[in-house]
């Protein structure tokens, strides 16, 4: 069977970090056997720079192949600049499936983008073809998380047509899956859904074993206990809160130590803090081996994030935990009740400095519970992180959807 799976957020089947959510449902289905094709944009969006000049396929191997859309280039995450782009873009994608020879048995497409779901789902419902929509973030809605007042309503004018759109790709949609249960009540929001399913975002643990395992080859763990954040510094990341919190322990627990990976507009208040204090090391953008070293060389792990982020489950969470680290976590989501009913890790309230430090404390100063959060970690990532069965699940309902749309066309 041929499926297709559109995503134009995350990296492909060509970039060298292939330990994400559409490369592993990738794997899994060619290790069934399927053909794929892989729907992308030549813009890639976490760096901000186009791939290629124009239309362009790679042929990876005999079963999967690549499809680069055109789609303009943008430098703002919230501007109108990004919504014409995936508006043009999902008008493109469109044209594009036309051109093919022969259309996929399913197609599943990652939302966001709205206009590239929605152009999708209405090519798939004219050429008779079941479509999965798999979200990974609740739009339009995030767009006005940070926002009051006047300005709200501003914001929420401008969003009315993509909230239209929204409900039709949810009411047309084949299944609707998401990477967390909130976001799944989410979409209900907008349409009544009949099939549904979580799949968490998970990781390659078999792949992940093998890079820290060549991390201890080449780094050693410090003498200090080491508390890393990895991950982007915009600003929906309480990036201050960590930073207040370093300084309120460098005097006193002076072999506490922090690591910061990632790189965004908070970037320069990270800097700052370097500047003036001798507890916490930058290391900007680091490659997957690197951060791997520096995952190594930890004991905990952060997340934290401003009130009212719309985030439910990151893919920090088993990247995490899947790596030994416990997590001090602040999102106010299902990711929460997930740490806590786990005991894998501690929750503060966001903007708690004080309360993440003495989290920080507890942590460093008790290996008995440092030794059972792991192994919590560890357990928690195999029965539910773990790609080889969580994505072999979501495989498992694609095609059921196949074989039910050929059972109603006999």
């Amino acid at each position: 069977m041929k499926i297709w799976f559109l995503s134009i957020f995350e990296n492909t089947p060509l970039d060298d970090n292939k330990n994400t959510r559409y490369n592993s449902l990738v794997e899994e289905a060619t290790r069934r056997g399927h053909q794929v094709v892989y729907w992308a944009s030549t813009f890639r969006h976490n760096v901000k720079k186009q791939r290629y000049d124009g239309y362009h396929v790679e042929q990876i191997n005999d079963q999967v192949e690549v499809q680069f859309v055109p789609a303009k280039a943008y430098q703002n995450n919230i501007s109108p600049q990004r919504l014409f782009s995936h508006l043009s873009l999902g008008k493109q994608m469109i044209e594009a499936f036309d051109e093919q020879a022969e259309k996929p048995a399913v197609l599943v497409v990652a939302f966001p983008p709205i206009s590239t779901a929605f152009y999708a789902i209405q090519w798939a419902k004219k050429n008779k073809i079941p479509v999965v929509i798999d979200i990974i973030d609740p739009w339009p809605d995030a767009f006005t998380e940070h926002s009051h007042g006047l300005k709200k309503k501003v914001i929420n004018a401008f969003l009315s047509p993509l909230r239209m759109r929204t409900q039709q790709v949810f009411q047309q949609a084949s299944m609707v899956t998401a990477i967390s249960n909130q976001y799944l009540n989410w979409a209900k929001t907008y349409a009544p859904i009949s099939k549904t399913a979580c799949y968490y975002p998970a990781i390659q643990l078999d792949e992940m074993d093998r890079q820290l395992q060549l991390a201890a080859q080449s780094v050693q763990k410090p003498t200090a206990f080491q508390v890393i954040y990895a991950g982007s510094l915009g600003f929906s990341y309480d990036i201050p809160t960590i930073l207040k919190a370093a300084e309120l322990l460098e005097k006193t627990h002076p072999k506490v130590i922090f690591a910061i990976a990632g790189d965004g507009p908070q970037k320069e208040l990270v800097e700052q803090y370097v500047q003036k204090h001798d507890n916490l090391v930058y290391h900007g953008r680091l490659s997957k081996d690197k951060l791997m070293e520096e995952y190594f060389k930890s004991s905990i792990g952060l997340t934290q994030h401003i009130k009212g982020a719309t985030q439910s489950v990151t893919y920090k969470l088993f990247d995490l935990l899947g790596a030994g680290l416990p997590i001090i976590n602040s999102l106010e989501s299902e990711m929460k009740n997930i740490i806590l009913d786990h005991e894998v890790g501690f929750h503060n309230n966001p903007g708690d400095a004080q309360a993440l430090a003495q989290y920080i404390v507890q942590c460093a100063e008790d290996e008995v519970l440092m030794h059972k959060m792991k192994n919590n970690a560890r357990a928690l990532t195999v029965a539910s992180g773990d790609s080889k069965s969580v994505y072999a699940r979501a495989l498992n309902d694609i095609e059921s959807l196949i074989k039910k749309g050929h059972d109603s066309s006999n």
